[in-house]
């Protein structure tokens, strides 16, 4: 037994090792804005990667232990292909495909890239290191507009270019960083925040520099959503310190106060938190119409819905669609935007049934925090290129919480750092 155990042993980490050399070039496609045009199809570093990785990692899953939601992926991304197939016709083919990968493939590379705790502390690794290097570079921009890194990329690529719907606000200029918007930006620095509780766990000074590091760069956004999504985190954050859990508690006191604001207001709670919250609380109208005539586009074709083509709305209407949610129902109808729902429900609900301990349950917690908040941010703005690849990876990417196998809850479980042990009060003698 033990010839055979050590015998193995070299193998896993040759493994792990492998595992963590793509996992980190993944990771640097994401922060990649470098594009060129081949055959009439866009393609980036996290494109090419995407399509050179996403039958390995589709390997490599189903040959594990398969779950439910790695089926309902499957399936959304069939579907998506059948969808853009029935509305934009053959001719589309190669289009409709690159849009399934770059939309499925980035979780099956999370559930295919990250296996165990040390898979998921490499990717908060990575994101920390990644905004301590993008720190100068977005204060620059925010002070001056100048956006250093997009701008050296345009010398010999496509990169994006500050658009007229991101303008300065309260002096400032909103930064982009490496993505193709602010709110993009935004989001992905926001996933650091209850992350940092579980990254830096005893370190206190650490955990509040990173949790500050995290804010500070959201905030240069400028964005409403990605702050909104740390504001969730900080809030669910207290609620686990103070209540210890406790989620159904405040599931049930979430929807008493909605009930009883909606009665108490001549508006509804979500008028009053977009005339609140948001910088500009025009633009928050403006989601509220854009929601009223998306959804009705969407019922109005509910299988397959319409594609890439426009949709009807007044002439005084953005065409953009500030919900995820939404614009997904629209483009391939019910079905694709139902299997999407159902396998973040799906992974959320295993995730909270797994039996966890020690740092690995601190990690479950923090991870779903995160979770939580960047899907309610969805409802409120659309996210693609990169980030949504980055956003469906993180999906992925806490899969291993319920696929690895029950743990003894009186095994010690190993960590970096021990963990803080509550102080408990007694007034009897320990035994």
């Amino acid at each position: 037994m033990v010839l055979a155990s050590a015998d193995i042993s070299p193998r896993l980490e040759r493994k792990s090792d492998a595992r963590s050399v793509f996992l980190t070039l993944f990771l640097l496609t994401i922060l990649m804005p470098f594009a060129f045009t081949l055959a009439g199809l866009r393609l980036s570093p996290n494109r090419v990667y995407l399509l050179l990785a996403i039958v390995p990692c589709v390997i490599a899953v189903v040959q594990g232990r398969i779950t439910l939601i790695d089926v309902l992926f499957m399936l959304h991304g069939l579907w998506i292909v059948l969808a853009l197939l029935v509305m934009h016709g053959l001719a589309r083919l190669p289009f409709a495909g690159i849009t399934a990968v770059e939309l499925v493939g980035g979780y099956f590379v999370g559930r295919a890239l990250v296996r165990s705790e040390q898979d998921y502390r490499r990717v908060l690794r990575f994101i920390l290191i990644s905004l301590i290097v993008l720190l100068p570079f977005v204060v620059v921009e925010t002070l001056s507009g100048r956006q250093l890194i997009l701008e050296a990329g345009r010398l010999f690529s496509d990169t994006p270019v500050r658009a007229h719907s991101a303008y300065g606000r309260i002096g400032l200029e909103r930064a982009y960083g490496v993505f193709h918007h602010p709110i993009l930006y935004g989001l992905y620095c926001a996933t650091l925040l209850a992350n940092a509780v579980y990254l830096m766990r005893s370190r206190i000074t650490l955990t509040w520099m990173t949790i500050a590091l995290a804010l500070g760069m959201t905030f240069m956004s400028l964005s409403s959503a990605p702050l909104l999504a740390c504001g969730m985190q900080i809030g669910l954050l207290l609620w686990w310190w103070l209540m210890r859990g406790r989620w159904v508690l405040l599931i049930i006191l979430s929807v008493l106060a909605y009930g009883a604001l909606d009665l108490a207001s001549n508006r509804t709670p979500i008028t009053i938190m977009i005339d609140t919250v948001t910088f500009n609380s025009g633009t928050g109208w403006v989601r509220i119409a854009i929601f009223k005539y998306g959804w009705a586009a969407a019922l109005d074709n509910p299988v397959f819905g319409i594609g890439f083509n426009d949709w009807p709305k007044p002439s005084w209407l953005t065409r953009s669609v500030d919900n995820f949610w939404l614009l997904t129902a629209m483009r391939y109808g019910m079905p694709g935007a139902g299997l999407l729902i159902a396998a973040f429900l799906f992974h959320l609900l295993l995730i909270g049934r797994a039996k966890l301990s020690g740092a690995v349950d601190w990690a479950r917690i923090t991870y779903v925090i995160t979770l939580i908040s960047i899907g309610f941010t969805l409802i409120t703005v659309h996210i693609w290129e990169t980030l949504s690849v980055f956003v469906m990876f993180y999906i992925g990417a806490g899969a291993w919480m319920y696929q690895q196998p029950p743990q003894n809850p009186d095994a010690q479980v190993p960590s970096e750092r021990p963990m803080r042990a509550p102080v408990r009060y007694t007034r009897f003698a320990p035994e």
